[in-house]
């Protein structure tokens, strides 16, 4: 059977840097799929040493799924950042820089691994709240919480029009029903050149353009394939990628 451990993650800010520059003013309004790499590689203890832990998240093995639930407010803060890296001296400069953060996001992550073993190592450590190192929303000192949801089972569905809980990559996308939409007063927004997948040497492979609600609406759209998710209360749509 089809199985996904369900959780939630938020914190105070976030920041996911933009694709072209190794550090960025501006930020996704979400997670990029390679950063939620990273912080399933820390509640699960894998070493960043030579980037090992992406080879437990090479292209296919790691299947996920992502839901707003909270609207996207984005805040721009004046920041210090450092010219280089070391000891901080005293005749250092500093750059004041406006960076733009997401104040206080939260999201929930849809997580399916073809290694049974990571898999439960996942869900042992998010039944007991704790990780092997911190896990943060995109930049060290930005600490992030965690809440384990539950273990559920899915199935996958082909082509239709339906109610789409989670983000939507364009790969899946065929067409809105305006309809719905238009009566909920959806509120989308498209996040381009979005990071799918990452090879060891830190390169990203693959990129997508993502559709999401800017409120964490549901999105009422003709999609390729989706996955419904059975809660405890409710049957839930989303798209793994």
């Amino acid at each position: 059977m089809n199985q996904v451990l369900v959780f939630d993650i938020w914190g105070r800010y976030a920041h996911y840097k933009k694709i072209y520059a190794t550090t960025s003013a501006v930020s996704y309004c979400i997670p990029t799929k390679t950063s939620i790499y990273g912080y399933l590689g820390a509640i699960l203890g894998l070493s960043k040493e030579q980037n090992t832990y992406l080879k437990y998240f090479a292209p296919g093995k790691c299947q996920i799924a992502l839901q707003v639930l909270r609207p996207i407010v984005m805040q721009r803060i004046n920041t210090n950042l450092r010219a280089g890296l070391g000891r901080m001296k005293a005749t250092d400069n500093r750059k004041p820089t406006t960076v733009e953060y997401i104040y206080q996001p939260k999201y929930r992550l849809y997580v399916s691994h073809d290694d049974d073993s990571i898999f439960r190592q996942l869900e042992q450590h998010l039944l007991a709240h704790t990780s092997v190192y911190t896990p943060t929303l995109g930049l060290a000192y930005l600490l992030s919480n965690f809440e384990y949801i539950g273990k559920h089972p899915y199935s996958t569905h082909s082509t239709n029009t339906v109610s789409i809980e989670s983000i939507i990559p364009r790969q899946a996308f065929l067409a809105f029903d305006f309809t719905h939409s238009f009566d909920q007063q959806n509120e989308i927004i498209e996040q381009s050149q979005y990071a799918l997948e990452m090879d060891v040497g830190r390169n990203v492979i693959k990129r997508d353009d993502i559709l999401l609600d800017r409120k964490g609406q549901a999105i009422y759209a003709e999609v390729q394939a989706y996955q419904s998710v059975q809660m405890v209360d409710k049957l839930v749509n989303i798209i793994l990628f």
